[in-house]
């Protein structure tokens, strides 16, 4: 056998192993389980051998081995293909998708009788927000298959929130305290309006513009937890 050969051969198997592995640990592993990852990794191996005897099989005749685990690695990669085509199809086509179409969390989007703000694009899907506070989970190939409306948001992502205020506390003060919550997140074109005042109480509406529509939960309980810890420190003291 001729040692070049060999020595081509163990080269050749080694640097293909090494190039697949990276691939599969770079991209497939955000994607698939890690059994699938090993399996992948398997059959990258299975690939390599076939490569390194389909080298060295003129010189040392053995074009049996270089068959036989051609074959199991052809057999082993259409089995993972069909059990992981439709993750890896919506991955893949979420890669290009969001660039040509110019996707961003904040956008307005409205497709097949739902619509909402698109609070992450992740990587095989668009999560959106309806109008229900709900999240929407839309597979990228959707997007290709039905006809859909995008409204850019460069303004941001309005948000709501209701506080209800018991009579005899300074509006002033909530006021306030819900400023100061808005600087701290971001929250722009704030403003504190009355909704309706009542024998007991005033119900306030707190609007706001964000940036990242992620952050809304985030800044309604911030500006609620402390509005009613404020309220609750006031009734404390008046006892």
């Amino acid at each position: 056998m001729d040692l070049i050969t060999v020595v081509a051969g163990v080269v050749a198997a080694v640097i293909t192993f090494f190039l697949i592995f990276y691939f599969i640990r770079r991209i497939f592993s955000k994607v698939v389980n890690r059994e699938q990852v090993y399996l992948m990794e398997i059959i990258a191996l299975l690939f390599s051998l076939s490569l390194f005897f389909a080298i060295v099989s003129p010189q040392a005749q053995l074009h049996h081995l270089f068959y036989l685990i051609f074959a199991i690695f052809i057999v082993s990669t259409g089995i993972i293909l069909l059990g992981t085509w439709r993750i890896l199809q919506e991955y893949l086509t979420g890669l290009f998708i969001t660039r040509v179409l110019d996707l961003h969390v904040g956008d307005y989007l409205e497709f097949d009788h739902m619509r909402g703000y698109i609070t992450a694009l992740e990587d095989a899907f668009i999560v959106l927000r309806d109008p229900r506070r709900e999240y929407v989970y839309i597979p990228y190939t959707s997007l290709l298959q039905f006809p859909f409306r995008r409204v850019k948001t460069p303004e941001g992502h309005e948000v709501r929130i209701r506080l209800y205020i018991p009579r005899g506390h300074d509006l002033k003060k909530v006021r306030d305290i819900v400023a100061t919550v808005a600087r701290e997140y971001g929250l722009e074109k704030l403003n504190v309006d009355v909704e309706r005042i009542g024998l007991r109480g005033v119900l306030l509406v707190v609007r706001g513009v964000l940036k990242d529509p992620r952050q809304e939960d985030e800044v309604k309980y911030a500006i609620l937890d402390r509005v009613y810890a404020e309220i609750a420190d006031e009734a404390f003291s008046t006892r």
